[in-house]
């Protein structure tokens, strides 16, 4: 078969993506940059991401505080997360599988669990606050009761299409965020006129969180952050799609810094702007919404709860069932999303109508950004100690339920990377603030959350001095651009070795 003919075959809108975590040879790669613009920016237009923008201003900040928080953070978050764009490019594969080179084939597991329970929380959040404007807005404009049941039929109309979606795979994703941007955005567009008459840039500081402006505005720049640093163990899900043999990587990570400044920074702002414009109605940020709208924009609140949750929710359940499916040798990437998703809206409802747990989970996304923070740390360190390059078949020594390779280190742990991440994870899970734990070490900067900050400088750091007191073998670098170019040449996968 043609080499013309593998995009078709494996990754088309309405046709089900047959590839999984396996390598993606760079002659199937029909993915651009520009792709990862419009996912970055379609995955963000959700509610689950807008309630966000509503924090700061809950923390007692004001308009103007609350936008340059927004700003700052996400200029971190972006710079944070660009260089990982490269990882999926370079290794023809998902986050968790790539960090093998680092953690060991064994020892990424620790990457695909740490994925999973981010994409399962995040999903949760987009499904229940899309949920939640569907049913409150149907409330007012028809009638309807806002009970277990309407909720639970919202909700499990948001994540049908979640599912069916993820389950086609890479290309109808894309296509679902590519429909998603204009009519998110202009729903967005709308509703800025809707709500200006009740908003005022004037809007004072109130009660602040942490008793001073410095260290709240500080938390509020954290929350933002790590938002948009949160997609760094899912952005290889798409960028394996693309090949820096056919695009530079200036132009992947460049659009990955304008996808996530942008994408993150009109959702977050508008859901600051509706916080101020709704803070005199009583009750949460949804019912201040719903409350203030007029009749005729109901229908489209509706479709935006519902729509915008499309987005995000996908990539979530795309992301969790790749991730999955690399954690047992088989297991076909359909399949493993299709299971992963029938648990994660099993835990959505458990949490919303029997554990009333949704205030935990802001909490549980906390822990999971720190643990996340090391990982990353020592990924992005290891990348770039490595130069870039990944042997790309014995990375995939665990998926074929072998053992060896360049990256089987010491019973296929890098004891290294393993040492690294539990220091640094311990010790900002001691500097972690939540509603259900406070850690010994949390007030050593007046109250600013350096929970996650702390575990990221600590395992980028600690990894690195580890790399230079015990070097890991030769054989784990290489010539990245290289081996692109023959593979290119080949149209093959390249040879162990």
């Amino acid at each position: 078969m043609s080499s013309s003919t593998l995009p078709t075959q494996y990754d088309a809108v309405g046709h089900v993506e047959t590839r999984g975590v396996d390598f993606i040879p760079h002659a199937e790669r029909h993915s651009s940059p520009m792709t990862l613009i419009w996912i970055l920016t379609g995955g963000s237009l959700a509610l689950g991401i807008i309630v966000l923008g509503w924090l700061p201003v809950s923390f007692g900040l004001g308009w103007w505080a609350t936008f340059s928080s927004i700003i700052a953070g996400n200029v971190l978050g972006a710079t944070l997360l660009t260089p990982f764009a490269m990882i999926g490019a370079r290794a023809g594969t998902n986050g968790p599988v790539a960090s093998g080179a680092f953690f060991g084939v064994a020892g990424r597991i620790i990457g695909s669990i740490i994925g999973i329970a981010g994409t399962v929380g995040y999903f949760a959040l987009s499904v229940w606050t899309g949920g939640e404007a569907a049913v409150a807005g149907s409330q007012k404009l028809m009638g309807l009761p806002n009970n277990d049941l309407t909720m639970g039929v919202a909700y499990a109309v948001i994540a049908l299409v979640c599912v069916v979606v993820a389950v086609y795979g890479h290309a109808s994703m894309v296509a679902v965020q590519r429909l998603l941007v204009p009519i998110a955005g202009m729903l967005l567009f709308v509703g800025i006129f809707i709500y200006m008459p009740h908003f005022s840039v004037s809007f004072p500081n109130g009660k602040l969180l942490l008793g001073a402006f410095w260290p709240t505005w500080l938390l509020a720049v954290t929350v933002t952050a790590i938002t948009s640093y949160g997609y760094a163990p899912f952005i290889s899900d798409w960028t394996r799609y693309i090949s820096p043999a056919k695009h530079s990587p200036a132009a992947i990570m460049g659009a990955t810094w304008i996808g996530t400044f942008v994408g993150m920074t009109i959702p977050l702002t508008f859901g600051a702007f509706t916080a101020v414009a709704t803070a005199s109605v009583n009750g949460d940020w949804v019912t201040g919404i719903v409350t203030m709208a007029p009749t005729w924009y109901l229908v489209p609140l509706v479709v935006m709860g519902v729509v915008g949750s499309f987005g995000q929710g996908t990539i979530c359940l795309y992301g969790s069932g790749l991730d999955f499916a690399s954690l047992i040798p088989g297991l076909k990437r359909p399949v493993a999303t299709l299971v992963l998703s029938m648990v994660a809206l099993l835990l959505v409802y458990l949490g919303t109508m029997v554990w009333k747990a949704e205030s935990s989970l802001t909490a549980f996304l906390q822990v999971d950004s720190v643990v996340m923070a090391s990982w990353l740390a020592i990924v992005l360190v290891g990348h770039y100690k490595h130069g870039g390059y990944y042997n790309v078949h014995d990375l995939q020594v665990f998926n074929r339920g072998e053992a060896g390779g360049v990256y089987w280190y010491t019973g296929g742990w890098n004891l290294r990377a393993l040492i690294a991440f539990v220091v640094s994870s311990v010790f900002g899970a001691l500097a972690l603030q939540c509603n259900f734990y406070t850690g010994p070490l949390s007030n050593i900067a007046g109250g600013v959350d350096l929970s996650w900050i702390s575990a990221l400088l600590m395992g980028g750091v600690l990894y690195y001095v580890l790399l230079m007191f015990a070097p890991e073998h030769a054989s784990v670098h290489g010539n990245a651009a290289a081996d692109e170019a023959a593979e290119m040449s080949a149209h093959t996968e390249p040879s162990a070795g």
